[in-house]
This record gives C-alpha cells, structure tokens and sequence, in this order.
C-alpha cells in the first residue's frame, strides 16, 4: 500500500505528525510512505527521514495560485498513492488528498473538505493532536500502542558541529548548560510579556549556572532582541540566526527550554528535554501541549480561555489577561521543579 500524508500546516503541526509517520514507515502493509508539506515543515521532515519522498508546497510563496498547485498535483499522481491521510483540516489539503486520485482519502469529520473524503474519523476533544492525528492509521489496520506513542526527533548529520561553530562565533561555550528561550510566536496573543521572559531567564540562569541563549524565527527579531537585551551579560540573541537543523541541534542539547506555545515546545518535548510552556489564549485541553513527561504549563485561569482554536493578533476583550496573569514567579519556581525533579527510575 503506497500511503500519501498531507500536512501543509505550521511547523509546529508538521512536527506533531511525526508519531504518525513512524507508524507507517515501520508497519509491513505500508510499501512506500509520502508526504506533502509546506516550508519549513518540508525540509524538516526530509532531514528526519520519516518518509520515502517529501513534496514541497510553498503555498504563500512559489507555488502560489493555481499554477503552483498544478504543479504540486501533478507531482502527487505521479506517486500514485493508493490511500491519503489528511491531518489538516483544511479544504485545500482535502483537494490536494482528491487531486492526488488517492482512491482512499481518509480525514477529520471538522475539515473544511470533507465531502472530498472517502472516510471520516472523529476529532475528538481533549486528546493530544499526537494521537488524533496517529488514529487516521487505525483506518489501515496499524495497531497504535495503549500507552504514549513514541515521539522522538532526531539531529541531522553536521548539524550539532555547525552549532558548536555558530556558537563559538558568538563567543558561547558550547560545553556549558544552556537554558534556551523562545519569546515569540506566529501570534501576538500567544506571546508572554518579553521583560518577564527576561527577568525568568536572568534568575533561571543564576540558579542554574546556565548561558541563556534566546532563538526565533526571522521575523521575531524585535522581540528576541529585547528579551536579550533586558535579560543582561547571561544572555545572546540568536533569532532568525539559525537554520532549522541547528535550532534542533541547540534544543536536544539544553538542560531546559522556556517558550510560548510554538513550535520551540514541540521540538523540546521531541528531544525529552524539559520544556516549560506558557499559554494564553489556548488551553492544553485542545491537545497542543507539549507531549513529553518533563514538561509543564503555565497558564492563568479565565473564562474567556479559549478565545479560538490558535491564538490572535489582538485580544478580543483587550485585556491580554491571559498573559499578564502568568507571574515571573510561577515559572521560575515551576521550571526549577521540573529541571530538579528525580527521575522515575532512581
């Protein structure tokens, strides 16, 4: 059976697919697994290896409009795929399952294409998107463990020497414990203040003995310079410095990650490092938390949470009490726990 995956969603999504991936890579009725994605997700499920081909669909870029997705349709048939699974709920990954004559198209009952599906599994709430998203394979025959389901990242080859020598180049020792911080996200709501990001990393520095470097995308480059900035001497700004690979490479070896609720937490929770995550508008309930047993959330309870399945460019209520709420002390004292916890097995 030749198994095509459709996930042109954010990174963050693309990450959380991984699971699913190893499950029909490793069981026998699957002959061939692929996957179309949008950039960055492409390139970083290329360099795990999860899959025998992955398309790029640069959707927002070159292959915008009608002739870009001719082009990645007729890409898609050419793999003739027997059965699309389309974790994206979106019409346009549905079209793309039917365009690519997948004779079984196999989605959520809440994507906007699902009349283009052949078959509908529930998207249940309260479940971690982990395992939505694996339980399309169910529809296969592929046997899902009763227990969490593997989710684990791995470096691409070059990637941790190419980080020591971006490192050295800024004068951090790439030998010393690192606490990595990511303030930013794709939206405004779902970031925490940034002087309370830089007064958390300056005393989880001090209680660590840690450098704390402060990474982003290229388009966080403000906040990730005034984080920096207001943590002090402990901290170097390395946002929109790092390809995707080196920031894999940077998180799998920090002794702690504090982020927001993005993609950062994700590649934390794949590398078992402890991640602690603030959120705002979204709650954990809605199964984006990260998946990992050395994490924890920090959030501030409110009626109004959530206000919408991603977060927003402004509050609704104009409050952004979702975030102030969430006090430099409550982090602080939760990541020290987490970072100090004894593992299970000692």
């Amino acid at each position: 059976m030749r198994c095509l995956v459709v996930q042109t969603a954010f990174l963050g999504d693309v990450i959380l697919t991984v699971p699913l991936l190893d499950l029909l890579r490793h069981d026998p009725r699957i002959s061939r697994t692929f996957v179309v994605a949008a950039p960055p997700g492409a390139g970083f499920l290329e360099e795990q290896g999860v899959a025998d081909r992955v398309i790029t669909y640069d959707k927002r870029g070159s292959d915008a409009g009608v002739r870009g997705m001719a082009r990645v349709i007729g890409e898609l048939r050419r793999l003739s795929a027997d059965v699309a699974l389309v974790p994206h709920r979106s019409f346009r990954s549905a079209f793309l399952s039917f365009a690519a004559r997948a004779r079984r198209r196999v989605g959520f009952d809440v994507s906007g294409g699902r009349l283009l599906l052949t078959e509908l599994v529930p998207y249940p709430g309260g479940v971690h998107e982990v395992e939505r998203v694996a339980a399309l394979a169910e529809t296969l025959g592929v046997v899902l463990p009763g227990r969490r389901l593997p989710f684990a990242l791995t470096v691409p080859d070059g990637q941790t020497e190419a980080l020591a020598a971006a490192l050295a180049g800024r004068g951090v020792d790439a030998g010393r414990s690192r606490l990595v911080v990511a303030p930013g996200s794709r939206w405004a709501t779902k970031q925490w203040l940034p002087e309370r990001f830089a007064r958390a990393a300056r005393l989880l520095a001090d209680e660590l003995s840690a450098d704390v470097v402060v990474v982003g995308t290229a388009e966080e480059a403000d906040v990730g310079a005034l984080v920096t900035r207001q943590a002090g001497s402990v901290a170097t700004d390395l946002t929109g410095e790092l390809p995707l690979g080196q920031l894999l490479a940077l998180v799998s070896g920090a002794g702690l990650v504090l982020s927001n609720d993005s993609a950062v937490t994700h590649v934390a929770a794949g590398f078992g490092v402890p991640i602690v995550t603030v959120f705002g508008p979204t709650v954990p309930a809605q199964g984006f938390a990260p998946y990992s047993d050395v994490s924890a959330v920090v959030e501030t309870p409110l009626d109004c949470r959530p206000c919408g399945r991603h977060g927003s460019d402004h509050c609704p209520i104009g409050t952004l009490e979702c975030m102030k709420g969430v006090s430099v002390e409550d982090v602080v004292s939760r990541a020290l726990d987490l970072v100090r916890k004894e593992p299970a097995n000692a």
